[in-house]
């Protein structure tokens, strides 16, 4: 499986450092380094990536760094989304590492990547004093918009402390049950909900679901 590492960067290689040992790299590979207008620090953390991935990884991994203009928020995205279509091509899994860098680069990066569609991805990030790693759900960044009689259903359901069943939903919403299940099953595409038993059909709500209601 050939991985494409991508991380925004700063003034400070160590955050790209971890991650790469985190995940280790493979023959065929890829680093790519996002950092905003290049001066001397940015410079110096690039070359010890650089450097590190030469000394231990040979020749196997590539590394792209790219530059990105900040002053036009629009540019930034824009040039990002390019990079993320161009520099994913191929690969068969994307980790995308947000904990270092400019705040508008990371911004960029986030937003660049609601507009694209990468199916195996990634998303980590470090908290300020390296304590603890987050990882991101990838749902999270394409959130479906839910409404009418599937946002009813979705309400009762996030609303019960425990699973619940087809005929306590209808009951609570005064439905009948077909039309419950033509919504568990919308609601089950979009991952919103989880399937506990299906006969009797009983469902729990996703972490995600909570978000929407």
């Amino acid at each position: 499986m050939s991985r494409v590492i991508i991380t925004t960067l700063g003034f400070e290689e160590k955050f790209t450092v971890r991650s790469i040992t985190r995940h280790g790299l493979d023959r065929g590979d890829k680093i790519v380094l996002i950092t905003g207008p290049r001066v001397e620090k940015s410079e110096k953390a690039v070359s010890f990536i650089k450097d590190f991935i030469s000394k231990y990884y040979l020749s196997e991994v590539s590394v792209s760094v790219k530059d990105i203009p900040i002053h036009d928020i629009y540019e930034t995205i824009s040039r990002i989304k390019q990079i993320l279509i161009e520099e994913t091509r191929g690969f068969d899994k994307v980790i995308v590492n947000l904990s270092g860098g400019m705040r508008i680069i990371i911004i960029a990066v986030i937003l660049a990547l609601t507009l694209l569609d990468i199916q195996d991805l990634m998303l980590e990030v470090e908290t300020e004093d390296s304590s603890l790693l987050i990882t991101i759900p990838r749902d999270l960044l394409y959130l479906p918009k839910v409404e009418g009689g599937k946002l009813d259903v979705l309400k009762v359901i996030t609303r019960k402390s425990k699973p619940v069943s087809v005929y306590e939903i209808a009951e609570t919403l005064g439905r009948d049950e077909s039309t419950v299940r033509r919504h568990l099953q919308k609601l089950r595409r979009l991952k919103l909900i989880e399937v506990e038993k299906i006969k009797p059909l009983i469902v729990k709500a996703s972490k995600t679901a909570s978000l929407l209601v």
